[in-house]
């Protein structure tokens, strides 16, 4: 039975993989990038990584999901081969919502299934919360973006961290900047500096890199992300405000938390997050997985069965 399995999983990993398309799709302020996997005509999926990751990093994943569903990999503005939004502005959460509009109107999608790691969970619940009839299905993967909260008394602390110092002159001038006035690397360096921030292996690194760069002269590789995606995304929410807000959807659920990130205490002020009985619409299911953030592309087959299993549920309810 088991090695019938791997058998079955390998031709899954072999049909995907083959089906493996990019896209571009024109938006108001340039293009969005992105990766394909699959039938057109099947149930669609739409991926949206964290924050300065490229969409490609989701190929690990999918590769171990069924082949029943489309997957739409994109960039975010600002990230991988995607168009920036435009400068000047400190752009927050919503302003990437639009990104998942404009992806789903392209497809003429309905109804469709969301999978959101970091900064694109946050996106993911400001979207099902602006349409909330749109998303069939959540996955969360590991979504520490989307619980950041600011006390009262942090107010002045995170004004002058998300927007404050966007506008101080150095720091405007190097959000401001294009992608032609970012610092250089030698290909080796850029491979060490991805290594080292996100613990990837080097074969990692390798199959990732080219929508993380781009040719800058004389051998050397500048990045092709957006300055202003170094800065956190936090909206000043409490606590309460997240709970109001996240638990009065009936759209169902899945949300895997890193062990890592769960041990740093990243969710300790949202501890609704652990008690299943806090949703009342019964619709919430949480999972911890041993690894880091980066747990999805890393060791995948820690939560691609899980995963399958809820993309499948919401495939029978179809049927």
């Amino acid at each position: 039975m088991k090695n019938l399995r791997l058998l079955f999983n390998k031709h899954i990993m072999k049909s995907l993989r083959e089906s493996e398309r990019e896209i571009t799709i024109s938006a108001p302020w340039g293009k969005i990038a992105g990766i394909t996997w699959g039938n057109p005509d099947n149930p669609p999926v739409l991926l949206c990584p964290g924050r300065i990751d490229p969409c490609c990093l989701f190929r690990y994943l999918v590769m171990r999901l069924p082949s029943n569903f489309f997957y739409v990999a994109v960039d975010l503005p600002g990230n991988g081969l995607s168009d920036h939004l435009p400068v000047g502005i400190r752009f927050s959460v919503w302003d990437l919502v639009p990104t998942v509009s404009r992806v789903a109107d392209h497809y003429q999608w309905n109804k469709f299934i969301y999978i959101g790691h970091s900064l694109g969970t946050a996106v993911g619940k400001h979207y099902l919360m602006a349409y909330p009839e749109r998303l069939t299905r959540v996955v969360e993967l590991d979504p520490v973006p989307a619980y950041h909260t600011v006390f009262p008394e942090e107010m002045k602390d995170w004004y002058h961290e998300v927007y404050g110092k966007h506008y101080e002159e150095r720091q405007y001038r190097k959000h401001a900047g294009s992608k032609a006035t970012a610092p250089r690397y030698t290909y080796d360096q850029i491979k060490t500096l991805l290594m080292k921030a996100q613990d990837f292996s080097e074969a990692v690194v390798e199959e990732i890199i080219t929508r993380h760069v781009v040719p800058a002269g004389d051998n050397l590789y500048r990045f092709t992300y957006d300055q202003r995606m170094k800065s956190l995304f936090k909206l000043p929410y409490l606590p309460e405000q997240l709970k109001a807000m996240y638990t009065s959807h009936r759209t169902p659920l899945l949300t895997i938390f890193s062990s890592s990130s769960v041990d740093k205490g990243d969710f300790s002020r949202v501890p609704f997050v652990f008690d299943e009985e806090q949703w009342p619409h019964r619709n919430y299911k949480y999972m911890i997985v041993e690894g880091s953030h980066e747990a999805y592309a890393q060791q995948p087959q820690c939560m691609s069965d899980d995963i399958s299993k809820f993309l499948l549920n919401d495939l029978k309810s179809k049927l």
